[in-house]
């Protein structure tokens, strides 16, 4: 009788019919492929003209690349000059503003008047120290230059000035 503790009455490989057992195989760590599959796998040949093409759309790409980096630091840079000209400029024109008050509150014609009246001791015009006197109406100045005392190069300049005149 079988023992309570064995496991042989489960055991239905018992019962199949006897297989031979073939050698076990040796692992190999070679794989074969297909013709075709080497030659994809293959590496690649250096094409020398390939490589140079590469080369130089690399060097281009790089040098468009550059140029774009430098325009955009001339930029910032012009900005920067543009700006501190433009505060410049309006701390300028403020300072303008200012002297040009001052300027103005002491030569407006009320101070004038004071300094004349107060410290020159003038007074003011009254009519009848007011003359009129008149002009006929044909009197006319002239001023006319000589031409003797010119040199050639001045007489060309001054046709020159003429012409474009």
């Amino acid at each position: 009788m079988a023992s309570p503790n064995s496991n042989e009455a489960y055991d239905f490989a018992l019962f199949e019919p006897k297989r031979q057992q073939e050698a076990p195989r040796e692992k190999s760590n070679i794989i074969e492929l297909p013709q075709e599959k080497l030659e994809q796998n293959r590496r690649a040949k250096i094409k020398p003209l390939r490589a140079v093409s590469t080369f130089l759309a690399f060097g281009v790409m790089i040098s468009i690349v550059g140029t774009m980096v430098y325009g955009q630091v001339q930029l910032t840079e012009l900005t920067e000059n543009l700006n501190a000209a433009t505060k410049t400029l309006n701390e300028s024109e403020s300072v303008y503003t200012q002297l040009q008050m001052k300027s103005d509150s002491q030569l407006s014609l009320q101070t004038v008047e004071n300094y004349a009246t107060g410290k020159l001791g003038l007074k003011k015009i009254e009519q009848n120290q007011v003359e009129p006197i008149s002009l006929s109406k044909g009197d006319k100045t002239q001023v006319v230059q000589s031409g003797e005392d010119e040199n050639w190069l001045t007489s060309l300049w001054n046709s020159i000035l003429q012409l474009l005149s």
